[in-house]
């Protein structure tokens, strides 16, 4: 792939998990901002996404 491709996937990507989590803070009328992720199991805050999923994948909760 080009690298305007994979550029323009990776926000496309970016943009649905930040509208997902949006949508699921709202639904347990949590407000988020932007580029804070949270675990569900134990509420820790990551500044990441790619944090989080590390923090899921290690079982650190």
């Amino acid at each position: 792939m080009s690298s305007a491709v994979r550029r323009t996937w990776r926000r496309l990507v970016q943009s649905y998990t930040l509208l997902c989590a949006r949508d699921d803070a709202a639904e347990r009328g949590v407000t988020i901002p932007s580029g804070i992720w949270a675990c569900v199991r134990c509420h820790q805050a990551h500044l990441e996404l790619s944090t989080l999923h590390h923090h899921l994948r290690t079982g650190q909760c």
